[in-house]
């Protein structure tokens, strides 16, 4: 287990998840399965990296309710420190719904985050204290260092003063189109980021239609001043750069089971929600850890994979051992160009 301490900060709620049992259709009720779990991207990465590594610390907000002190318990659970989380009595902890289809990806999705999207910089001083206290401590140990990740679900004032308080390596996660702009003043203070190809679209300005133009992109974005780039393109696998170096991985999640006494083609993909805070958690961790680009690839389509195979929004059983078993496996493939 490694010695890193991190901070992670941003959204976290409730997911309500709704996954039609048959084929999907606008204006229509579909029969399906709904589930409630605790969610938000940041939530999902401190939850993930606390299974690799430990502390975490955990830095949000959530309202004085019953939803809250779910989210709390289930943090508690995961070994999340939460002493930093704030508390606010004058407002509902975030909700999130999401639809997928019978295949399990998601259609749509709708977010409640008005706790988060609250935040002033004057609310976040006491996380400033703790990054401050926290550095002073492993500045002597330099095999202990201490890391963070951001999500975009913060609001960019917030952002903006986190960067320029926090004297340690910074990872962010887009978290979506709408909000990825968000991030572009503290593009320079970035030691990595993952996104997606919506996202990448957006910051870009350029159609990702191949994979010669998403090679294009993620050089665009490094341009910015990023160290290293992490590119989910979904099915497609994922795109790595440090500006030195691009690294295209995927994973083949086609299995082969009987049905009816014959051998018949299916998929390991239980649900795709989740998947890309495990990859975003990963390369943040694998950076830290010394990891070349091309062994940290590997490792966070490793959790990505595992991540999609889990019925929940973090896959408890990613462990190291997990991630470096699946990251050897010939069905992971990984290219460099």
């Amino acid at each position: 287990m490694s010695d890193a301490i991190w901070l992670v900060a941003g959204g976290q709620n409730l997911d309500l998840i709704a996954t039609a049992r048959q084929p999907f259709h606008l204006s229509d009720s579909t029969p399906g399965n709904v589930v409630e779990r605790a969610g938000g991207v940041a939530f999902n990465i401190a939850r993930n990296l606390a299974l690799l590594t430990r502390p975490v610390y955990f830095l949000s907000v959530r309202g004085e309710d019953s939803v809250g002190l779910a989210l709390d318990a289930i943090g508690r659970e995961s070994n999340l420190e939460l002493d930093h989380v704030l508390v606010r009595s004058d407002l509902s902890t975030s909700r999130y719904i999401a639809i997928n289809d019978e295949t399990g990806d998601m259609i749509a999705a709708i977010n409640d985050m008005r706790a988060i999207e609250s935040l002033a910089p004057r609310d976040v001083e006491n996380w400033c204290t703790l990054a401050s206290t926290l550095f002073r401590e492993v500045d002597s140990r330099p095999m202990h260092p201490c890391a963070a990740v951001i999500d975009a679900n913060l609001p960019e004032n917030v952002i903006v003063h986190l960067a320029n308080e926090w004297e340690i390596p910074i990872f962010a996660d887009a978290v979506s189109q709408a909000k990825v702009d968000r991030l572009k003043p503290v593009f320079h203070r970035l030691a990595g980021m993952k996104l997606n190809r919506i996202e990448a679209e957006h910051l870009t300005g350029h159609r990702i239609a191949s994979f010669e133009a998403a090679v294009k992109a993620i050089h665009q974005l490094l341009a910015n001043g990023i160290e290293r780039i992490c590119l989910s393109l979904g099915a497609e696998g994922a795109l790595f750069a440090d500006g030195r170096q691009t690294v295209a991985t995927q994973y083949d999640c086609v299995v082969e089971k009987e049905v009816d006494g014959r051998i018949v083609k299916t998929t390991s993909i239980i649900n795709t929600t989740g998947a890309g805070d495990a990859m975003c958690a990963v390369f943040a961790w694998a950076t830290i850890s010394g990891h070349t680009l091309d062994d940290a690839a590997r490792l966070s389509q490793a959790a990505a994979s595992l991540a999609l195979e889990s019925p929940g929004a973090v896959n408890e059983a990613i462990t190291i051992e997990a991630l470096e078993q699946r990251a050897a496996s010939s069905k992971l493939t990984i290219q460099v160009l």
